[in-house]
């Protein structure tokens, strides 16, 4: 049975199955208590790293995140790609 979470990714993004909607709401839930526990949102990026959730599923998810608003997208966006979990570190001199 999907969640409530699952339901409303199924309504507003087109072509997820039911399957993978229960997914990524079972991180999106994860994710709002870890930030209510006070987790930053970087730390929440490294969870979501640290679980393996591509790029696209993590900006997903973060639009839930910050609210889904005109312009969540553009922010949430910006949250992922700027955030230390997804910036890759620089080679180590030898």
């Amino acid at each position: 049975m999907a969640t409530s979470t699952a339901e409303e990714l199924i309504a507003s993004v087109g072509g997820l199955s039911p399957a993978l909607a229960q997914d990524i709401a079972q991180h999106i839930d994860e994710c709002r208590v870890l930030l209510a526990s006070g987790i930053s949102m970087d730390g929440v990026q490294q969870h979501l790293k640290d679980q393996d959730v591509p790029l696209i599923q993590a900006v997903l998810i973060t639009t839930r995140l910050i609210g889904n608003d005109p312009g969540g997208l553009r922010a949430a966006r910006e949250i992922v790609e700027c955030s230390p979990a997804r910036t890759p570190t620089p080679p180590t001199a030898a």
